[in-house]
């Protein structure tokens, strides 16, 4: 993304053209983010800062965990994403911090900045916008897709506990994404060990997204092999994560971000359920 595109008009698909804030709109909400709300939080206000920076000067695509611990928390030792968990437990904390920002005193702002779950590129919109790139066409406001997560299989007797435990970091992520709607734990954990067909996870959950997986270990890598499927048994996307990991629920945290980064968006968003107007 160059500094001209983040200024550029978007047309939202309902007529209207949406216009992003401009770099310099940008950098005046992060001047009011950090005098309301990152009083002696330095450290943290730097991670924000960092990751914006990087997204105005196009390199929103290389924030990964690793270029972010280096340049932030590496010293004088190179920093190891798979013995220090600093940028994810940061990049938590960043994430509350913003939302409870925008509910209080940024409530009225006109930038909004956030770092959605599953990755660290910040997103920058208007808040007059907002409600326009929501509405369809036919004028009925588009909900965030219903999203059902599976319990994923273990194919090693061994590994049932830490595919739960993957399952639920998946939920938990999934539940704080403003871009999702997630399928309640007490609905989806009853399918764990039962026999069922996609339709019949959809029908109960009120979604037409399927998320399911296997995972598998060996030695300290763990596999995770991903489908999203439609009800209707479509698969419309698959992926393969190996995480790298001893702590189980270190590894099974870093999956869930893993998988929902790498979820596709776009596919998502053109499912999503309009309301009666």
């Amino acid at each position: 993304m160059r500094l001209a595109e983040l200024a550029a008009p978007v047309d939202a698909g309902v007529g209207e053209i949406l216009h992003l804030p401009t770099p310099e709109d940008v950098r005046a909400e992060l001047e009011r983010i950090r005098a309301h709300a990152f009083t002696g939080s330095d450290k943290l206000y730097a991670f924000l800062h960092f990751v914006v920076e990087e997204a105005l000067a196009g390199r929103a695509a290389t924030l990964k965990e690793l270029v972010i611990g280096i340049e932030l928390y590496g010293g004088v030792i190179e920093y190891d994403p798979r013995i220090d968990s600093a940028v994810r437990v940061e990049a938590r904390r960043l994430r509350r911090k913003l939302a409870a920002y925008y509910e209080g005193p940024g409530r009225k702002d006109a930038v909004i900045v956030s770092i959605p779950t599953g990755g660290y590129a910040p997103r920058f919109h208007l808040r007059q916008d907002t409600a326009c790139a929501e509405v369809g066409a036919t004028g009925a406001k588009r909900e965030p897709p219903m999203l059902a997560v599976l319990p994923f299989t273990a194919l090693c007797i061994y590994e049932k506990a830490f595919a739960a435990g993957v399952t639920d970091e998946i939920i938990y992520a999934a539940e704080r994404d403003t871009h999702l709607r997630v399928a309640a734990r007490a609905i989806m954990f009853q399918f764990r060990e039962s026999r069922y067909s996609l339709d019949e996870v959809a029908e109960q959950a009120g979604s037409d997204l399927v998320l399911h997986g296997t995972i598998r270990r060996v030695q300290a890598v763990h596999r995770a092999c991903v489908e999203l499927s439609s009800r209707w048994g479509q698969i419309l996307w698959s992926d393969r994560i190996d995480i790298i990991g001893e702590g189980d629920l270190d590894v099974q945290e870093r999956m869930a971000e893993a998988i929902l980064e790498r979820l596709p968006r776009d596919a998502l968003r053109e499912r999503g359920i309009p309301e009666v107007a």
